[in-house]
């Protein structure tokens, strides 16, 4: 998982607060949560900084941790820690996306959460 750890490190500078602030209302008045392995607070206030600190995190858990566990639709360890972070660095690309007013975010966001 090399790879992921740079893809990581690489993140982009954060938006700033009133764009964080601003995203993360809209997203909640639509029932936006995006799906996870594993449970990440205040996902809409994610910052760089919070995204190196649950890589890290993550790839700190034991194999017999009660969240590893938890997981029941695999069982290797490492298997849930990949994907958990590989889920959440799309959904964080996502909500980049969305803090810089990309109208196509906002669509991808609509198409899932109003329309239906």
């Amino acid at each position: 998982m090399p790879n992921l750890k740079k893809q990581y490190e690489s993140l982009k500078p954060d938006a700033i607060k009133e764009r964080i602030e601003k995203t993360a209302q809209d997203l909640g008045r639509r029932n936006f949560m995006p799906s996870l392995l594993l449970n990440v607070d205040d996902f809409f206030y994610m910052t760089r900084e919070r995204m190196m600190d649950e890589y890290n995190r993550v790839m700190n858990l034991r194999p017999d941790s009660k969240e590893i566990k938890s997981v029941v639709a695999l069982s290797n360890p490492d298997e849930i820690k990949e994907k958990h972070l590989r889920l959440l660095l799309n959904y964080y690309f996502l909500l980049c996306r969305l803090r810089e007013g990309e109208s196509e975010a906002w669509d991808t966001i609509n198409e899932l959460y109003e329309d239906d």
